[in-house]
């Protein structure tokens, strides 16, 4: 879950997985599956951050690095 800032400056958090896609329109439009849409206070930038962060606390949790050192060289 990613948490929102409502226009009104309500705080929701939304299902990363419900949302089809985001855009400017100049408030940020959070479009999800279902049809329906949040225009949010936060940027672009900061829901995608949050996305990151989310998508790689599923793949590394807490404590684990997905990075990996090899012969000095950085793995993805």
């Amino acid at each position: 879950m990613i948490k929102l800032v409502g226009l009104d400056g309500s705080v929701f958090y939304l299902n990363y997985f419900q949302i089809l896609c985001i855009e400017l329109i100049p408030e940020t439009k959070v479009l999800l599956c279902n049809g329906r849409y949040y225009l949010v206070r936060d940027s672009i930038e900061s829901v995608q951050e949050q996305i990151r962060s989310f998508l790689h606390g599923c793949v590394a949790p807490e404590g684990r690095e997905l990075l990996i050192e090899r012969s000095g060289d950085i793995l993805e």
